[in-house]
């Protein structure tokens, strides 16, 4: 019987060690941080320091999407809100269990409310009880009394904070399995996490799906707003750059399922998709499964499927 995508890649970490840290992780917590407004006085994003984040300042306060990656950039974030306004943050959105999303939380105030998918908040209590070896005294590991505290079960979810409104949407597992797309309807605008990102990632581990993303930005796309700000990137995305993206992916795969069709190697399929021979290395000296990675065993795993 053929092993999970998620046991496979945690096969491959033997041996496996990060001596330093990586130049992909150095460039994510870039200060200061760079302030975009969208809709001035009401609704920011924020780049730098980690993933993406926004700003959305209500009647009565604030609620801050992702956290950045650690205490450092979480507190350069905690005071770009203030620059902006007196009113408290009240709630914190996580998009996903990622550290370079999550750990700035500790910088923020100790009664904030983390609101995230149910598979988040599972996969941040889970990371502590895999993580055999911890590199740089568990800073890539999430603060442990910081974990959410409004979960959110159902597909969509909508709701009204300070005044403003939010439809949460679950649309399958992609990145990781816990994936949550933030909507704020009124703004025309979508908070994606790492559905959008300026390079596909999948993380096995968490159990992503190659195929759950083409999911997700299919139902993300079929939204009726018009300003989606990505996970990692300098600028939104526009629904024509997402169908645009989500073409040059599907023939992507196509060619990568062909090449499995074929009989060709896994290091043999990479060289002819233009990947480097080795993943790079990511948090607790994990690799970055490449997109060809993924599907070269998903496809391959299919093709052995015992029926």
């Amino acid at each position: 019987m053929r092993k999970s995508l998620a046991t496979k890649w945690l096969a491959g970490l033997a041996g496996c060690a990060m001596l330093g840290t990586p130049a992909s992780v150095l460039a994510q917590r870039e200060l200061p941080l760079k302030l975009h407004a969208i809709k001035p006085g009401k609704l920011y994003w924020v780049e730098g320091g980690g993933g993406n984040s926004g700003i959305v300042i209500g009647d009565k306060g604030v609620v801050v999407i992702d956290a950045k990656i650690d205490a450092e950039a979480g507190r350069a974030l905690v005071e770009e809100v203030a620059k902006l306004t007196p009113k408290p943050i009240t709630h914190l959105i996580e998009t996903h269990s990622d550290g370079d999303h999550v750990n700035g939380v500790v910088a923020f105030p100790r009664d904030v409310k983390i609101i995230a998918h149910t598979n988040n908040r599972a996969e941040q209590l889970a990371m502590p009880l895999a993580a055999s070896v911890e590199i740089g005294g568990g800073k890539c590991l999430p603060p442990p009394d910081r974990i959410p505290n409004l979960v959110i079960y159902k597909d969509e979810v909508r709701a009204t904070i300070n005044g403003e409104e939010f439809v949460f949407h679950h649309f399958g597992r992609a990145h990781t399995t816990g994936d949550l797309i933030v909507e704020l309807p009124r703004h025309g605008v979508v908070f994606t996490g790492d559905i959008l990102t300026y390079n596909v990632l999948i993380h096995p581990e968490k159990n992503g799906s190659f195929d759950g993303w083409f999911d997700n930005a299919s139902a993300i796309l079929a939204l009726p707003d018009t300003v989606f700000v990505p996970g990692h990137g300098r600028e939104p995305d526009t629904k024509e750059m997402l169908r645009a993206r989500i073409a040059g992916l599907r023939a992507k795969r196509g060619a990568i399922d062909a090449l499995v069709d074929e009989g060709k190697t896994l290091e043999q399929a990479k060289a002819a998709m233009g990947d480097p021979p080795k993943d790079s290395i990511g948090c607790r000296g994990m690799p970055y499964p490449s997109l060809t990675w993924v599907e070269y065993h998903d496809r391959a795993g299919h093709l052995a499927e015992l029926k």
